[in-house]
């Protein structure tokens, strides 16, 4: 026999209604995470993908610049090389030991314009007199220097703006990872228990809950 006090406090709810309600739970949290989710990852794939394009980038000009610091020493030796010719087109022994003195320095500084200054003490002396297709070969050695020498300061300005910009990619990925982590597995841990629940509704017995 019941008594009044047996009923105290608990609801009766069908089966299929308390699933329901727990269905209808896990599949807002589900559309609210989904949503949240695919925008940080698709910010994610965004950040992944330019950081491997920026490290192919940087690679492809550390190796052009080891080929342009090579480039201009080579050409530099061939002009020194080519130096002591230059007396058979009229130039002064004093003069062409000069032309050494500025070549070694040329090649071993590294400002471009400090450089250029340093040629251009070199052309002043080797275009006095006649002109010849020694000096117009030794000219063209230097030039092609210049040129490379202009080209890895441009290549060098490249790689640090490549790796500063690495830097601040790697920043923003290392703050989305925790959040895109943790969205990932409460998904999977929704999607789960969703599955769960789903396949209990099959059944028709009623629960009692408290």
């Amino acid at each position: 026999m019941n008594t009044e006090g047996d009923s105290v406090g608990v609801t009766l709810l069908s089966r299929e209604g308390l699933i329901d309600a727990v269905i209808l739970k896990h599949n807002r949290m589900l559309e609210k995470y989904n949503f949240e989710f695919e925008e940080l990852d698709n910010r994610f794939s965004s950040y992944s993908k330019a950081i491997d394009d920026n490290k192919k980038r940087h690679e492809e000009i550390l190796e052009r610049i080891e080929v342009l610091k090579e480039k201009r020493q080579q050409l530099y030796h061939q002009a020194e090389m080519m130096i002591e010719k230059l007396i058979e087109s009229g130039i002064q022994q004093k003069d062409v030991d000069t032309i050494k003195d500025y070549i070694r320095k040329a090649k071993h500084v590294s400002s471009e314009n400090e450089e250029k200054t340093v040629i251009e003490s070199v052309f002043s002396i080797l275009f006095t007199g006649k002109n010849s297709e020694i000096k117009a070969n030794f000219k063209s050695k230097i030039d092609e220097a210049l040129a490379s020498h202009e080209e890895l300061i441009s290549m060098l300005a490249i790689e640090a703006s490549l790796s500063e910009e690495r830097k601040i990619l790697e920043s923003e990925l290392n703050k989305a990872k925790p959040r895109h982590t943790w969205l990932e597995k409460r998904i999977q841990s929704h999607k789960e228990a969703l599955n769960y629940w789903e396949s209990l509704k099959k059944g028709g017995n009623e629960v009692a809950t408290a």
